[in-house]
């Protein structure tokens, strides 16, 4: 049985398009709208081009697809709309089933583990008129033990904060929570949301507008926030004190309120593994706090949790509700196209840069990166997800003190208090992080762990403020030439872990094509791309 699953696109507000391919209950192929539109979220496109690469992945026809699998059970012309638009751009539309918003987060987040029954929770802005849903997932699937009402939103929540903050909702909330560490307690935010008996309550007159915003560049915040709060930062204002302190308030309190929901459903189920989805779970700060309370033993995050994973999960969702047998676990997520070396090539010889092609570019890499130099690195297909896990990424030498000043301010041009993420050997991962769960460190990246105190002062650049980083465990099994990388980088310093940041300057998507990491390439102060075989490489700038 073939599925696609879909999301994206019905309305303006509607972000993070994307599709996912199921053939026989395994994933062929994930791809999201951004990528190739090259407009960070996407907001309002239909995920036309993204059909169109899963396809062309497997090697299909959309008439050979059994089933559409979409979300939107509250909308009553979903499956119309949906219909029309797949018959103007495909001249066809495979039968369509829809499936609740919340129920396709829970799906992604259960099948995607290798968990026999755990706690399930998804938690966003909201979804079919919900804002997150908990259910116990097992072999007989999801059972839905409550929903979250789209006024208990603690995804909107920490987005009215982050909109206070003059970031942008529905984007920059990891802003929020990388500032958070910096700013200090005293700040009260329980009016807004807080703990209580049984998970948390929250008041929806602090993100509520008169005029309710209609694109999230508008303020996400009502007149109660302006009177708890007063005047908010303006965009482009210089971050102080009293910022950071709101923004660490606001993870403070979303952390108490999602704690006492876990809590709260341990007492009902007596389960001790946890599986999480819905943009919230992207909180990676949240997720340690989450995986740090004594009776988590297992922990899954979905990596593509926001809702970029919703065509993901509506399709396992779908399937399951068709008697298809689900393969469980996600061993990895390079789920997008591949370039092959002849697109590589002949991307090269349009543009005319000068490129060579070196006789070990592994070794080559691993002298650059340990000479300080940082390096775009593009190889095999792409990640779904909003993380680069080592095809789409930017390397540096993560032992060099200042090596996060550099990159924040050449290569990424942002804000100087964003961190960047370890990859490290997962053979050697438990030497350098303290992983509060038996599972060990996530191949996902999807949640901070402290470095171990003999570890900080080497690895400076991936250390937070707090003494954490958001790790990626690199396995030989699913990424063979990432980890033969880092090996080596590890034989020339004594270091077996990278920086690796996403390969995309400030505001733009993750680069999708040869053409994309070219253009990021010459635009930044990157210092060598490495892309299939072939290596570009600037001259070595003074002082650099």
């Amino acid at each position: 049985m073939i599925i696609l699953g879909l999301h994206g696109g019905i309305t303006q507000l509607q972000h993070d398009p994307s599709a996912t391919l199921l053939v026989d209950g395994r994933i062929v192929a994930a791809c999201e709208e951004e990528r190739f539109v090259r407009f960070k979220s996407a907001l309002g496109h239909l995920p036309i081009r993204s059909i169109n690469a899963c396809l062309k992945i497997a090697g299909i026809d959309i008439r050979q697809v059994d089933h559409i699998a979409h979300i939107g059970v509250s909308y009553p012309d979903m499956a119309d709309r949906i219909r029309q638009y797949l018959e103007y751009y495909f001249g066809y539309a495979p039968p369509i089933r829809l499936v609740h918003h919340q129920y396709a987060h829970l799906a992604s987040a259960f099948f995607c583990s290798d968990f026999e029954r755990a706690m399930c929770i998804s938690c966003d802005g909201w979804g079919d008129e919900k804002s997150g849903a908990i259910a116990i997932g097992s072999d007989a699937g999801l059972e839905i033990l409550d929903t979250f009402d789209k006024d208990q939103s603690l995804g909107q929540v920490y987005a009215s904060i982050t909109s206070f903050l003059g970031f942008s909702v529905n984007e920059d909330e990891y802003k929020v929570m990388g500032l958070a560490p910096y700013g200090s307690a005293g700040i009260d935010l329980s009016p807004i949301a807080r703990p209580v008996p049984g998970g948390y309550a929250a008041d929806s007159r602090f993100w509520t507008r008169a005029l309710p915003a209609q694109s999230r560049y508008e303020p996400w915040y009502g007149d109660a926030m302006l009177d708890l709060l007063g005047a908010p930062r303006r965009h482009g204002e210089s971050l102080t004190a009293r910022h950071r302190d709101i923004a660490h308030a606001v993870q403070k309190t979303f952390e108490s309120c999602l704690t006492s929901v876990v809590e709260d459903l341990h007492r009902r189920t007596g389960l001790d593994s946890l599986c999480l989805a819905g943009g919230c779970a992207l909180n990676c700060s949240a997720n340690l706090t989450l995986a740090q309370l004594p009776f988590i033993r297992h922990q899954f995050v979905q990596p593509a949790a926001s809702d970029r994973g919703i065509s993901l999960g509506a399709a396992l969702l779908v399937a399951w509700e068709l008697g298809e047998r689900v393969a469980r676990g996600l061993e990895h997520v390079y789920l997008g196209p591949m370039y092959d070396d002849d697109a590589i090539l002949k991307t090269l010889r349009l543009t005319g840069v000068d490129f060579d092609e070196p006789a070990d570019p592994i070794a080559l890499a691993a002298d650059l990166l340990a000479e300080g130099r940082i390096v775009g690195w593009f190889q095999g297909r792409s990640e779904f997800g909003p993380r680069a896990l080592g095809n789409r990424s930017i390397l540096a030498n993560p032992g060099v003190p200042d090596m996060k000043d550099r990159i924040n301010a050449r290569v990424k041009f942002r804000e100087e208090f964003r961190p960047f993420a370890p990859s490290v050997l997962a053979e050697r991962a438990d030497d350098l992080f303290d992983c509060p769960i038996e599972d060990g460190a996530s191949p996902f990246m999807t949640m901070g762990q402290p470095v171990r105190a003999d570890w900080r002062p080497r690895l400076p650049a991936v250390t937070h403020v707090n003494g954490t980083g958001r790790v990626q465990a690199v396995s030989r099994a699913t990424n063979p030439r990432y980890h033969a990388l880092i090996e080596a980088f590890d034989r020339r310093t004594g270091i077996p872990a990278v920086l690796n940041t996403s390969f995309n300057v400030r505001g733009e998507p993750i680069v999708e094509t040869p053409l994309n990491a070219l253009a990021t390439f010459t635009a930044s102060g990157l210092d060598a791309l490495f892309i299939g075989p072939f290596m570009i490489r600037k001259p070595r700038q003074p002082g650099l």
